[in-house]
């Protein structure tokens, strides 16, 4: 007798849940149950078969592609000629379109070839003589105007052309030979020894370094325009730039044979032994 009751049909339910709130979940679950049972069971057996054969598809699509690959494929492409006709009226005149701009040029002059007999003297050739014992001025360049944009003004170009006034006192960077103390880099060392009173405060706070002096050797080899290029320390900065006002005349430097003023920097070192 228990073997003929369904648990899942509607008089099972209707007897279970008799005297109860049959629109609680677990009624219409179980009533759903046996569909819910079958769909699922359908699917896992569709996803079972597609596992099972998903190799042989696999496979399938391989050998498409490769026989497809050494087969190849032609494809032609036909261009389609179009023929178009246009039907030009007959009273159409064609617009006048405006001329091409001119750009400004300079016009050759063929020269003119006079028989001697017809020259005339200002027609004649002059000589180097004459044009000299002329008194008439030779200009080199007008300021006319010029179409073109890029054109240079040739006012630009004298003034450009135009070099800047030298200062004969102005001391140059390099002479073709540069100024030079007597006796040469010894002797001026020697003396920049002799000459230093090492400073009494920096030699107590053991101050010491290298001060790089710049001053100028005039055409006449006397020092001018010291002053310090590179400080180590105040004290030490005073101390050369006094020993180096105190340097004698020097060999000067020249260009093209000449004597001129030239900057020179010297290296003064102090150290405390």
């Amino acid at each position: 007798m228990a073997k003929d009751i369904n648990l899942y049909s509607q008089e099972w339910c209707d007897i279970v849940f008799e005297g109860k709130n049959q629109d609680y979940g677990a009624y219409q679950v179980r009533l759903t149950s046996t569909r819910r049972n079958v769909i699922a069971l359908i699917s896992i057996l569709v996803l079972t078969l597609f596992v099972a054969f998903l190799p042989t598809i696999i496979s399938q699509a391989k050998g498409a592609i490769e026989r497809l690959t050494a087969k190849g494929l032609d494809q032609e492409i036909k261009m389609t000629n179009l023929d178009v006709e246009v039907e030009i009226p007959e009273d159409f005149v064609p617009p006048e379109l405006p001329p091409p701009p001119m750009i400004a040029s300079i016009k050759f002059t063929a020269p003119e070839i006079t028989k001697t007999e017809e020259m005339t003297d200002d027609d004649a050739m002059k000589s180097q003589a004459d044009l000299l014992d002329s008194k008439a001025a030779v200009s080199i360049m007008d300021y006319k105007g010029d179409d073109d944009l890029n054109a240079v003004d040739p006012r630009d170009v004298e003034m450009a052309t135009k070099v800047a006034p030298v200062k004969e006192d102005e001391p140059l960077k390099f002479a073709d030979q540069m100024p030079e103390y007597p006796g040469g880099m010894e002797e001026l060392y020697a003396y920049i020894r002799r000459a230093t009173i090492y400073p009494q405060q920096a030699r107590e706070n053991f101050i010491q370094g290298t001060v790089l002096v710049e001053f100028a050797v005039n055409k006449d080899g006397s020092i001018d325009r010291v002053s310090v290029k590179a400080s180590a320390h105040p004290l030490l900065d005073k101390e050369a730039v006094r020993v180096v006002k105190t340097l004698p005349k020097w060999i000067p430097g020249k260009v093209n044979g000449k004597p001129v003023p030239v900057w020179y920097q010297l290296p003064v070192s102090y150290v405390i032994q």
